[in-house]
């Protein structure tokens, strides 16, 4: 399992590997890497005294991955850049489809619970660290490393 931290660095790598550069839709990147949390938003409105219910059931599915981040990205919320021509929406439909699922995966993935200092979100401290730190880790081995190739100047 995954908290929202990892989630959003996750998301925000493989975005950036997949050709979202600017800024603000890097941001938006980390938002739709944890969007299939909102379940746990729409709990706490529907279900005050559990707002955990709803977790973990329909926005948590391939399906649901899929859908919302092909949405995402044919609308232009999630988007590759590309340095010439128009945009390719089947590809920023596929990218937000995969910024989305990895949601999915962070949360199958075995990470070892550890129960150490004080709770939040039902996390203790020592998950969050941990967390922070393999999810960095895979973050950062995702993050590309080579720099933009530069448009060739036009002949004059």
């Amino acid at each position: 399992m995954a908290s929202p931290i990892g989630h959003s660095i996750v998301g925000m790598a493989l975005a950036r590997r997949l050709g979202v550069r600017s800024k603000p839709l890097l941001a938006a990147t980390a938002l739709a890497a944890s969007l299939p949390d909102a379940d746990i938003v729409a709990g706490w409105l529907l279900h005050r005294d559990n707002p955990w219910k709803l977790h973990r059931k329909g926005t948590h599915t391939i399906d649901f991955a899929v859908t919302a981040g092909a949405l995402a990205g044919m609308s232009g919320i999630l988007r590759a850049e590309q340095i010439e021509g128009e945009r390719d929406m089947l590809r920023d439909a596929l990218v937000g489809a995969a910024i989305v699922g990895s949601h999915i995966v962070l949360d199958a993935a075995p990470v070892p619970k550890i129960n150490w200092g004080p709770k939040f979100l039902r996390m203790s401290l020592g998950n969050w660290i941990a967390d922070m730190l393999i999810w960095g880790a895979v973050a950062w081995a995702i993050w590309p490393r080579q720099a933009e190739p530069e448009p060739e100047p036009a002949l004059a």
